[in-house]
């Protein structure tokens, strides 16, 4: 029977192949991918005992694969490209001599991250965020329909572009999240594999497949709705939209047209309804290929959890002594 033999390379974007040069010093590497963060983070220790490590400066651009070189069941072995990320912070430490790389999927630093105020008028969903990666650097991939949803006002009132985008994210109830220098905006539940322009399978785990596991069924707010406050010129006045039912969650921002308040009211209630159920399980043998957003559908832990469609809301992948380990998040769909 084949040993599972687990495998990173590891490359500066475009260039040199750096793997047999960090493997040897490799202590320990971390990748984690959330569904709404602003971009994956990884993290990379290796030990410098020689000093001889040449040690990255930030803004390098490194490209990361991991997977299997052989495995212990009839799974596929092989490399999985988890993309591009960008070195932003570099630490050293002693004794014993290590550097901790961190860097993440995108360069979220400078311009991105500072103050600005804007008004976007008469406009698309696609336009501002196409506008807003091409001004950073990049482009926007945009699912589900949502690149031709009009806009006819909106305010970015001293807000960063990445607190706006996280805005528009939560308005439209989309994953909005930067990787390779993409920056991807879809519905939740569709984003999957957006990145490499593929959609991802749902996956089937069984509780044969892991260790720990941990299911949890939070307390709802009992929001079965929500209603949401727009502006009609015409009358002069303010005019309330309701979704659901009579327990609604009132949202704060005053839209500038029916249809946006409707479609906010609409994002909020989904988002509410999602919140009841939460599943982390800790894989025995990680599969690199899951990635967040992926459908997923469990076996073997009764009629209960196996009955609820599950998204994955993150995925911490490492590789160290214990070989390559990953626990993942499931949020109810």
């Amino acid at each position: 029977m084949a040993a599972n033999v687990a495998a990173v390379t590891l490359s500066i974007d475009g260039g040199a192949d750096l793997t047999g040069k960090v493997n040897p010093r490799l202590l320990e590497l971390t990748l984690s991918e959330k569904r709404e963060a602003e971009a994956d983070e990884l993290a990379i220790t290796l030990h410098n005992h020689d000093g001889a490590l040449a040690v990255p400066d930030p803004g390098v651009h490194l490209r990361l694969a991991l997977g299997w070189t052989s495995r212990s069941d009839s799974r596929p072995t092989g490399m999985v490209d988890k993309g591009r990320f960008t070195v932003d912070e570099v630490e050293q430490s002693g004794p014993p001599d290590v550097v901790i790389v961190r860097a993440r999927s995108a360069d979220l630093t400078g311009l991105y991250r500072q103050r600005r105020t804007r008004t976007w008028r008469n406009t698309t969903l696609g336009s501002i965020l196409g506008r807003i990666a091409s001004e950073h650097g990049g482009f926007a991939r945009i699912a589900g329909g949502l690149a031709d949803k009009p806009i006819a006002a909106i305010e970015q009132e001293g807000k960063s572009d990445m607190a706006f985008v996280r805005d528009l994210g939560r308005r439209y109830d989309a994953i909005a999240t930067w990787k390779a220098g993409m920056l991807l905006f879809a519905p939740i539940g569709l984003s999957a594999g957006l990145g490499s322009g593929s959609d991802l399978p749902p996956l089937t785990l069984a509780k044969v497949d892991g260790w720990e596991w941990r299911f949890a069924q939070a307390d709802r707010e009992a929001y079965d709705g929500a209603e949401a406050q727009w502006h009609d010129q015409r009358a002069g006045r303010r005019r309330t939209v309701k979704v659901g039912g009579e327990n609604r969650r009132k949202l704060k921002c005053v839209y500038a047209s029916e249809a946006e308040a409707r479609q906010a009211a609409e994002a909020s209630r989904t988002r509410d309804a999602r919140k009841p159920f939460s599943f982390e399980y800790e894989l025995a043998i990680a599969e690199p290929a899951i990635q967040p957003d992926q459908r997923v559908t469990l076996r073997g832990w009764g009629s209960k959890i196996d009955g609820i469609e599950w998204l994955v809301e993150s995925v911490e992948t490492t590789l160290g002594s214990s070989g390559l380990t990953q626990r993942i998040v499931l949020e109810s769909a």
